[in-house]
């Protein structure tokens, strides 16, 4: 029970890092590199990396991006569009997954608890446990089917 909650509490800390862009090419030796710098060629992709949704938040689908006149020049094409597709749902369907796991821990262990701003443990009650139940049941009928 002590894991789950520091995971918990781990996962929450690490959803808050900023939204990175990250640059992909392959070089001169066919060797596909990744960059927080965009390379000095034309030929690269840029990937928007995000955070994940927090505990019991809306799943709601990301806007995609609309390319960029500079994104269309430098190599955007119809083939990486459909491979940031195929992230993308893959990215959804983890989030799933966790969803999941989440409503089956919320099911099964009626004592819960977490930390507060105070650094203390508290109980959740069982009104809040099946409101968020309830959510995440809600979640999972919206997004996941």
């Amino acid at each position: 029970m002590r894991n789950t909650l520091i995971a918990i509490a781990l996962s929450m800390i690490c959803s808050h890092a900023v939204a990175e862009k990250l640059y992909k090419w392959v070089d001169e030796n066919g060797v596909t590199q990744f960059s927080q710098q965009p390379p000095a060629s034309d030929q690269y992709e840029r990937m928007n990396v995000t955070a994940p949704p927090k505990l019991g938040s809306n799943m709601a689908p990301a806007a995609p991006a609309a390319p960029s006149e500079s994104d269309t020049q430098n190599g955007e094409t119809d083939a990486a569009a459909k491979k940031a597709e195929r992230e993308q749902q893959a990215q959804r369907e983890a989030q799933c997954a966790k969803l999941r796991e989440d409503l089956t821990t919320l099911e099964n262990n009626p004592r819960l608890g977490r930390t507060n701003d105070a650094g203390e443990m508290e109980r959740i009650g069982e009104e809040e446990r099946q409101a968020m139940i309830a959510k995440a049941r809600e979640d999972l009928a919206t997004y996941c089917n």
